[in-house]
């Protein structure tokens, strides 16, 4: 599998993160998702989940913070895609789950929520997982509810590093 996205330079464009148009920002979060397309999908797969992760919150925070958590059942005929600001625009069969901010702020707490590095540029990683059965969890769900229902039925896994600017 393979995760095509526009990157600058390595980067997240700004309009999906800390330096977005306040208008889609609520907070201090940028809502407007970034698009993505994934090739190479296994013909056998049912299912597609995906995380976005900055490990790089760890010393500010004390945890990995979860950006984004969805999945998507098929069938994909090798490829999916998900269009800029598909997580406000509710794309078709695209199912959510909790961000690390809906401890805090449950009203951005489900969706994505934009990089916002306080400290430095954070390195920023969206997982894609091809599954062999489709996903059968309630909206809003946890990424940890999600990877368990992965686990032992990934046919195939790819990610992607990119840079939030700080």
């Amino acid at each position: 599998m393979h995760i095509a996205m526009n990157l600058e330079n390595g980067f997240l464009p700004d309009e999906y993160g800390k330096y977005a148009d306040p208008a889609d920002c609520h907070g201090w979060s940028c809502r407007r998702s970034f698009p993505f397309e994934v090739t190479d999908i296994p013909a056998e797969t049912k299912a597609l989940a995906f995380v976005f992760l900055d490990w790089d919150s760890v010393p500010v925070c004390g945890f990995p913070w979860i950006h984004w958590c969805a999945y998507a059942n098929g069938p994909f005929n090798g490829f999916f895609a998900l269009n800029d600001d598909a997580s406000r625009n509710g794309a078709e069969g695209l199912i959510q789950g909790y961000n690390s901010a809906a401890q805090s702020e449950p009203e951005r707490g489900t969706g994505y929520v934009g990089p916002c590095p306080p400290d430095a540029d954070h390195v920023y990683t969206l997982r894609v997982m091809a599954l062999d059965t489709p996903v059968d969890l309630a909206e809003p769900f946890w990424a940890n509810e999600l990877i368990a229902a992965a686990r032992g039925h990934i046919l195939a896994e790819t990610s992607v590093e990119m840079i939030g600017r700080c």
